[in-house]
């Protein structure tokens, strides 16, 4: 058999729909995405292309996207590539196994400062494969803050893995004693972190579009980071164009101090939360000293759209901090971040690194599921 790994075109349409539709009749519901007339190439900023494998030139066995951004890693601008949506035949065929190490080598011919985020856990397939060929993998811790306890314990299906502990949390959601101990819970938790200081007083706008004085805000706060992608008014435009998207901006003195993006989410049925309205802190960045208001300020937006829950995933130390001061519980997190070799040598350098690591749902694919 002779493998060949090249750009996907609208050429090699027919055949994707053969492939994605196998992989449906295997009962996977994920798939390659089909070309369309253009990729993502907004000035050079953001380049996205996909790539399938096909065999003897006539069945593509595999693919997956590379997407490649401007990073901040250390004190230089570097491209950095995202390896994500892998998916092979190997997953119904173990004649293809070995598709899915052909596909991540040609990734790292293309760019050897790589990396892949989220990934289910480490017990799924593309993380043990990782592991095995030198990547370094770190969890992003994952933070959430309850609003209205009675449907968040109806919802909540981590907690109901057993029928004990669905009759429990079923007993406690409708008893009203969940309610009395999630609040008592997080009172403790915001006297824990109470702080005398003063905070500033920041004034809040709900904005359709970034201007260009957000740019601001990342010529200031970038110098915190050891790895970060460019969060500029041109970034945050093509990342965040969508409506769906809440943007924020945030004032003290008439001075732009930070932004956040959000979502607002009524959920359908969802594998972990039901059926409850979600709220998800998305992205943000701020000068220094203000992550704890643009938090508290975002959370309290979110509150207002009627929100049973508020969640974010950070990596970052001053915003893991913020959302702790803000009662945000550090629960359990799937989401992985996972940097090549190379890419790991370059962020180990640096002792402080990995605390000052800012990663968020707005990177990699973006905010999926929330």
């Amino acid at each position: 058999m002779a493998y060949l790994i090249r750009e996907s075109n609208q050429n090699d349409n027919n055949i994707i729909h053969d492939f994605n539709k196998e992989l449906e009749s295997h009962g996977f519901n994920f798939s390659l995405p089909v070309p369309i007339s253009k990729n993502l190439n907004t000035n050079n900023f953001i380049l996205k292309n996909s790539f399938i494998l096909i065999e003897n030139k006539i069945a593509v066995r595999a693919g997956y996207t590379l997407k490649c951004q401007w990073f901040k890693v250390n004190n230089e601008l570097l491209q950095i590539g995202y390896y994500y949506n892998p998916v092979t035949a190997g997953l119904f065929n173990k004649k293809y196994n070995i598709c899915g190490v052909l596909l991540l080598h040609d990734a790292q011919k293309k760019n050897t400062n790589l990396f892949c985020l989220g990934m289910g856990g480490y017990s799924e397939a593309l993380p043990k494969l990782l592991k095995g060929m030198n990547w370094n993998l770190q969890i992003i811790p994952f933070f959430f803050k309850v609003c209205h306890p009675r449907t968040f314990l109806n919802n909540i299906r981590y907690l109901k893995k057993t029928k004990l502990k669905s009759f429990i949390i079923m007993l406690a959601a409708n008893s009203g004693l969940g309610w009395l101990c999630l609040k008592f819970f997080f009172l403790i938790i915001s006297l824990f972190y109470i702080r005398f200081k003063k905070e500033p007083y920041i004034v809040v706008e709900e904005i359709e579009v970034f201007d260009q004085d957000l740019s601001s805000v990342w010529e200031n706060a970038k110098q915190y980071s050891s790895f970060i992608a460019v969060r500029n008014c041109e970034y945050l435009k093509t990342l965040y164009s969508d409506k769906r998207f809440i943007k924020l901006k945030f004032f003290d003195n008439n001075k732009i101090v930070g932004w956040s993006v959000s979502l607002c989410t009524q959920l359908d049925d969802h594998k972990q939360f039901g059926y409850m309205r979600l709220g998800s802190i998305v992205d943000c960045l701020s000068l220094k000293g203000y992550e704890k208001s643009i938090i508290s300020k975002t959370s309290e937006m979110l509150k207002k759209k009627g929100v049973d829950l508020i969640v974010s995933n950070q990596s970052h130390i001053f915003w893991k901090n913020a959302l702790k001061t803000n009662s945000f519980i550090n629960g359990p997190s799937n989401f992985i971040f996972a940097s090549s070799k190379v890419l790991s040598d370059k962020l180990m350098s640096n002792i402080k690194s990995r605390d000052h690591i800012h990663l968020t749902r707005g990177d990699g694919d973006g905010p999926i599921n929330l």
